[in-house]
């Protein structure tokens, strides 16, 4: 599947893709669109010549996943993926489903052979225990919904006519609203009463 590459952000991330020393948390509200952009990390670093062998990427709200909820669990997980040699691109979706997970992202940050993402719910990871737990170790990258000009491009990217009329088009995106999968799933309905 092609991703929408939401460059605003990539060009922020992009100098940390190798960086072992730091973990990089990707927040923002759900359905922002925080999975698809690890994705096109993943995509890009496969790209750039990443062996698949060195990219461990888990989905924890995803089926065969969703078991995991200790951090002795998510240890043994990425242990048990850690297959590949040299630099390994460690990326954990919904990390906030494992209490405790900070443990684990720390102990596998300290052994400098993994570049760390992750992603989660905006209320725990902004909350000021994060910054405390991770031991200063980690940027954070905010997303937010679509904007305008993302709308735009995104449109022209999944092949949907973009009108000259900016304004009937913000109108529209006003009506959407900024969230990517309102954006691809539904189309701009005018109903007359």
């Amino acid at each position: 599947m092609r991703l929408y590459k939401r460059e605003n952000y990539l060009k922020k991330i992009r100098g940390f893709y190798h960086d072992v020393g730091l973990i990089k948390v990707i927040t923002g509200v759900r359905r922002c669109g925080k999975s698809c952009l690890m994705k096109t990390i993943v995509d890009e670093l496969l790209e750039a010549g990443v062996s698949s062998d060195n990219i461990i990427y888990l989905n924890l709200d995803q089926r065969g996943y969703r078991g995991v909820k200790t951090p002795d669990q998510l240890d043994a997980l990425i242990a048990a993926k850690s297959v590949g040699k040299g630099t390994k691109y460690l990326f954990v979706d919904e990390i906030q489903n494992v209490v405790g997970f900070e443990e684990v992202v720390n102990g596998f940050c300290e052994e400098a052979e993994y570049s760390i993402f992750i992603t989660g719910s905006n209320s725990y990871l902004l909350s000021g225990e994060l910054a405390t737990k991770l031991t200063g170790r980690y940027l954070e990258f905010e997303l937010y919904t679509l904007s305008f000009e993302e709308y735009l491009e995104m449109k022209a990217f999944l092949g949907k006519e973009v009108s000259s009329d900016l304004t009937a088009e913000f109108d529209k995106y006003v009506y959407d609203g900024g969230f990517p999968k309102a954006r691809r799933l539904f189309t701009h309905v005018v109903v007359s009463i």
